[in-house]
């Protein structure tokens, strides 16, 4: 499981990196992504960072913080799987279309120190 910690710490950097150094491309990529494919199938991808967050969990030094975010992750991939009253895809638009570059910055550079809190949290 300490593989499984490294593995999610690593990937959230180097996402949040990109989308720190690439801002403008990397929000049109995610963008195209949600508009190429279905809510329902993107919808996975929530999914499966709930199950590796919380299968990683006993193998952390303060599990809370993987259960924490295993739990926000399942309510996320249920929620976009529903779409009960298109409030994911209000969100997803209001996402694409109001917020500017700086925000998605300053998103990135959390998210960035969010996996190096993932990394010093294995045991």
């Amino acid at each position: 499981m300490k593989v499984v910690i490294y593995l999610l710490g690593i990937t959230c950097i180097a996402y949040c990196t990109y989308f720190n150094l690439y801002t403008r491309q990397a929000a049109n990529a995610l963008k195209s992504m949600f508009q190429t494919y279905r809510l329902q199938y993107l919808a996975a991808i929530p999914g499966v960072f709930a199950v590796l967050f919380l299968i990683s969990a006993p193998a952390a030094k303060c599990p809370w913080p993987f259960w924490i975010i295993g739990i926000l992750a399942a309510v996320e991939a249920i929620v976009a799987y529903a779409n009960p009253q298109k409030i994911y895809s209000r969100m997803l638009d209001w996402l694409f279309e109001n917020v500017s570059d700086q925000a998605y910055k300053f998103l990135a550079i959390i998210g960035i120190i969010f996996g190096t809190l993932i990394l010093t949290l294995a045991k």
